[in-house]
């Protein structure tokens, strides 16, 4: 796998959404900026996608900063930690740091913003991970 495809999947991508589809529906969407509740978005939870090339990922994200992703058949241990309204996570290779916003209508369903690239990745968050 490529050092690109890998930052790619360090922020849990599943749609490659452009900034314009996202600005046309900004009114669905509402920021995720509380550092407590950014730490509950990522405390014991698993998400779940599809990244831009259709092959699924799931990320499990533990309370204690610890990390995996699975995807392309890859388990890539990683950290995250909350940095004021932004989450970074780091893998082997890279960090990345985003934004967040929920679906007014669907708490579970969250749109990421990398801070620095301003990729958008969209996926679905469920509680609890199992032991890895």
């Amino acid at each position: 796998m490529k050092r690109r495809g890998i930052a790619l999947a360090a922020g849990a991508l599943v749609y490659a959404l452009s900034a314009s589809a996202l600005a046309q529906s900004s009114a669905d969407w509402v920021d995720v900026t509380d550092p407590k509740e950014l730490r509950a978005l990522y405390s014991n939870k698993t998400f779940r996608g599809k990244a831009g090339d259709g092959s699924p990922f799931v990320g499990y994200y533990r309370a204690d900063g610890s990390g995996l992703l699975i995807w392309g058949g890859q388990r890539i241990p990683r950290t995250w930690v909350v940095k004021g309204s932004q989450v970074c996570i780091t893998d082997p290779k890279v960090t990345n740091c985003f934004a967040f916003q929920r679906h007014k209508n669907n708490a579970n369903d969250i749109v990421a913003q990398h801070v620095t690239a301003r990729w958008i990745s969209q996926f679905t968050v469920e509680d609890g991970v199992p032991d890895f």
